[in-house]
Formats: structure tokens, C-alpha cells, sequence
């Protein structure tokens, strides 16, 4: 679970990677890096559903696709912030 003064944050969080994850498969990046990406996604809806405070979690795994992609960052920006700027 996510913090609920976070929740919002974590949802629009999420939806940034998941855009940024499609913007990269329509530039045709390498289907490696797009399958990181995706691995690293999937795990963030199962950490804001879980019972227990995965908020810092939740955080390392957004901060681990700036490694992958930059222009992740977007993403923990909104996690960090109060939703999109």
C-alpha cells in the first residue's frame, strides 16, 4: 500500500511510466529495454495494492527506470510532487 497522501501520486506515477513505455515502443526502441521497463512496471500496481507500506519501495522501483531511461524521470517527479505538473 501506498501511503494514502501518496496514492494520487503513486496512480499518476504509473501512468507516466506506462505512457513513456509506449512512446518508446513507437520509436522502436530495442525490445530488451522496453521488456526492463515493463518488468519494473508491472510490480507497481501489486505494491500500491498490497496491505503492507510499500511507499519507499515504490519509490526505489521508479527511481530504478531512470537507469533504463532518463526520461523516466517525469515519473517520479509526479510520485514525488502531488500528481502531473
Amino acid at each position: 500500500m501506498i501511503r494514502s497522501e501518496g496514492l494520487h501520486s503513486a496512480l499518476y506515477a504509473l501512468n507516466s511510466a506506462l505512457v513513456r513505455a509506449r512512446v518508446m515502443a513507437f520509436k522502436r526502441e530495442p525490445h530488451d529495454k522496453i521488456a526492463k521497463v515493463l518488468d519494473v512496471a508491472e510490480l507497481l500496481p501489486m505494491l500500491i495494492a498490497r496491505k503492507d507500506d510499500t511507499t519507499a519501495e515504490f519509490r526505489r522501483c521508479l527511481e530504478s527506470l531512470l537507469s533504463i531511461d532518463p526520461a523516466f524521470g517525469a515519473a517520479l517527479q509526479r510520485f514525488d510532487s502531488d500528481g502531473p505538473p
